[in-house]
């Protein structure tokens, strides 16, 4: 179980389903996702974090490099635990833009060698197709709006994270939040280069991700906004 190849059958059967469920999210109506749904995504997220930590020690090979749960998706994680029971503006507008684009793109180009059914295949695509499918939830349920000087709030927020870690995986040889370079495998950054021109590429990316972000949000927010008449004159004609 360890050939994971990039787009096999079982990558695009993962990709096809987490696009169709996020489309799903997107259309629905605040009124149709219950918050069962968000229990379900909040109890993947609080199990992946545990699970993994389990698997780790049980196998011996827990190692503060690479165990500990402070890479951006964990760091995704915590945010939404909190704001499943929390509402606060300043750190939804944090983990949604950590939270939408960056888990999307690790589904696409997976850091992974493990493939189905081992339990890091299912981990590591119910974690990060958990984390956006939340922040979707947690946009329209909670009511939350996104203006466009959460973009650069977020930005600050990133930039603060990044010194500690930085200092961090200086102390323990880590490479957490992949600062010290891209991942092993083949991901998207790969293409970043190295050194200063990694870093700059890094902030780049970051804010062309998060401003992408705000466009899907807003794009999504005129497609259910579209859809209200649309539906008003099929319940008339029927």
């Amino acid at each position: 179980m360890t050939d994971f190849q990039m787009f096999s059958v079982t990558h695009i059967v993962v990709l096809s389903l987490f696009f169709g469920l996020m489309l799903t999210f997107v259309l629905l109506k605040k009124d149709k996702l219950p918050k069962g749904i968000g229990i379900c995504l909040l109890t993947i997220l609080i199990g992946s974090e545990i699970s993994y930590q389990i698997w780790a020690v049980t196998y011996e090979v827990w190692d503060a490099r690479f165990f500990l749960p402070l890479q951006l998706c964990s760091f995704s994680t915590f945010f939404g635990i909190y704001l499943f029971w929390k509402r606060n503006k300043t750190v939804f507008y944090f983990y949604y833009y950590i939270g939408l684009f960056p888990p999307i793109l690790a589904l696409i180009t997976p850091d992974l060698i493990y493939d189905f059914p081992h339990y890091r295949f299912f981990k590591f695509f119910l974690h990060h197709m958990a984390i956006p499918l939340m922040a979707v939830y947690l946009y329209k349920t909670k009511e939350y709006t996104l203006p466009l000087n959460s973009i650069w709030q977020g930005m600050l927020m990133l930039n603060i994270m990044i010194l500690p870690i930085y200092i961090l995986n200086v102390f323990l040889g880590s490479n957490y939040f992949f600062l010290n370079g891209p991942p092993e495998g083949n991901t998207a950054l790969s293409l970043f280069g190295s050194g200063i021109q990694y870093y700059v590429n890094l902030e780049i990316a970051a804010l062309i991700i998060f401003f992408v972000s705000f466009l899907i949000c807003r794009g999504a927010v005129f497609i259910s906004k579209s859809r209200t008449p649309f539906e008003q004159m099929i319940k008339k004609t029927g």
